[in-house]
């Protein structure tokens, strides 16, 4: 692992202060017992320094409010954080789908008077194709801003279809294509195959632990092996998820089977993998 590190997807949150995450608990409380504990607690960058096992120099922060219209709120929150911490951080926000063309771009135009503010992903509600992913995906082409692309394997043809209206848009692949669970594989292999052959799309090795309850070498490395074949280091991005990762194992059991899984690659596309990439993509 290179020295400097740039994580492409965290999160922060105060739930003992904020009731922009209603989804967490029920989540939490839907596993098994203890399994969420390490997302349904307070988490801010000083719990994130204590967990990880590397030092990051950057963090792309990713919306998670499930409380709608609270993505104001909390970029201001995240802002705090990265100053008082002295971080440097790049935001991507949300939007709420059901709202008007107007009151979208009115919501991005808001987010993007912060200097960190690099895009956007939309959790739910979000279909390709409809009014409201043309007009967000509009707005951030035109102002060359991220797309976090949300698309699990079922998606990939409606996704590439309505991204096709936009051939300048810059695209990352959320949580390494979104596998639903350990037995999606095959169609999930399928799907990475054509996201990435028939886009230029970069994709963030991240969340596979939500899919699979395990971050072991031996769960994850099918996995990640198949996003290098198919991607190829020079687009593929590291993300930790924490803390949400943290229900199928710790952070430095991740990072460790990462590194094993990868070990054999040259010096400087592991360094493309663990911090360039992102620098591009996020604009560090």
């Amino acid at each position: 692992m290179p020295d400097a590190v740039i994580d492409a997807h965290v999160h922060w949150w105060r739930l003992s202060e904020h009731d922009w995450y209603p989804a967490l608990p029920a989540w939490a409380d839907a596993l098994p017992p203890g399994v969420g504990d390490g997302f349904n607690r307070d988490f801010d960058p000083l719990d994130y320094r204590a967990a990880a096992p590397f030092e990051a120099r950057g963090f792309v922060h990713v919306s998670a409010v499930t409380t709608p219209r609270t993505y104001l709120d909390e970029l201001a929150w995240v802002e705090a954080q990265a100053e008082a911490h002295d971080l440097d951080v790049r935001i991507v926000g949300t939007v709420d789908p059901t709202l008007s063309d107007a009151e979208l771009r009115a919501d991005l135009d808001r987010q993007a008077e912060s200097p960190r503010f690099a895009g956007v992903r939309v959790l739910y509600g979000f279909e390709p194709g409809s009014p409201a992913a043309s007009s967000v995906l509009t707005w951030l082409a035109a102002h060359d801003k991220v797309f976090d692309l949300v698309c699990h394997p079922r998606q990939v043809d409606a996704w590439l279809r309505a991204l096709s209206a936009h051939p300048d848009l810059r695209v990352v692949l959320e949580h390494t294509g979104w596998p639903e669970s350990a037995d999606d594989l095959g169609a999930w292999r399928d799907g990475m195959r054509r996201l990435a052959s028939e886009t230029t799309m970069s994709c963030k090795v991240s969340g596979l632990g939500m899919a699979l309850m395990d971050v072991s070498v031996e769960t994850l490395r099918p996995w990640v092996e198949t996003a290098v074949d198919e991607f190829g280091l020079d687009r593929l991005l590291f993300g930790s998820n924490i803390p949400i990762e943290t229900m199928a194992g710790s952070f430095a059991r991740l990072v460790a089977s990462l590194e094993e899984i990868l070990a054999g690659a040259p010096t400087a596309d592991l360094d493309s993998f663990w911090s360039a990439n992102a620098a591009a993509a996020y604009g560090f």
